[in-house]
């Protein structure tokens, strides 16, 4: 089975082709534009693409909603299935943390254990996040961007490598995770 993997939560995306798990093709890209001759020049490395299979986040807005709908065209043109992942599960380990900036003074937080998301991530207000971690007692956190309350961390974005192996976690492709509702001014 041959399957396309693209991750596009950050400001770095990567993209992986793989024929029952085995990479074929893995490269990094820059940007949502560079994404789609990316993908097509990736897929031209076999007969048939099975599977795409796209990180759904939380992260950047742009990425996701790009990286969804590349997925979704490419879908209809090439009749393969198509599954998201979220984001988060896209590291190297079991038992981890995944923060992230979401803006206006809050974080995301999201809890992987056993190489599984139990729930959601969670939006955590910047004064609580120390005490959140606390809680948590996992040892090993990963931040999509330098935080300043947690001096020393690791700033590592989800790599589509590691989301090929969270099979368990794919569910059809919809939307993106969003961790709030859109800012929209509504007309009258």
């Amino acid at each position: 089975m041959n399957r396309l993997v693209i991750e596009n939560s950050g400001t770095t995306g990567s993209i992986v082709l793989a024929r029952d798990r085995s990479i074929l093709v893995e490269k990094p890209f820059q940007g949502s534009a560079e994404l789609a001759s990316l993908a097509d020049t990736t897929i031209k490395e076999i007969d048939r693409l099975d599977e795409i299979v796209v990180g759904i986040g939380p992260g950047s807005y742009t990425g996701l909603r790009v990286a969804v709908a590349t997925a979704l065209g490419m879908k209809l043109a090439l009749g393969c299935r198509a599954f998201g992942c979220p984001s988060v599960l896209g590291y190297p380990e079991e038992n981890y943390l995944v923060l992230g900036d979401a803006r206006r003074g809050a974080f995301f937080l999201a809890e992987i254990r056993a190489g599984k998301l139990p729930a959601l991530p969670r939006l955590i207000p910047r004064a609580e996040l120390e005490a959140e971690i606390e809680k948590a007692g996992v040892k090993r956190i990963f931040a999509t961007s330098p935080v300043a309350e947690l001096p020393g961390g690791e700033v590592v974005l989800p790599h589509a490598r590691y989301l090929l192996a969270r099979e368990e976690s794919y569910a059809d492709l919809g939307e993106p995770i969003y961790l709030k509702e859109p800012h929209i001014t509504k007309p009258n």
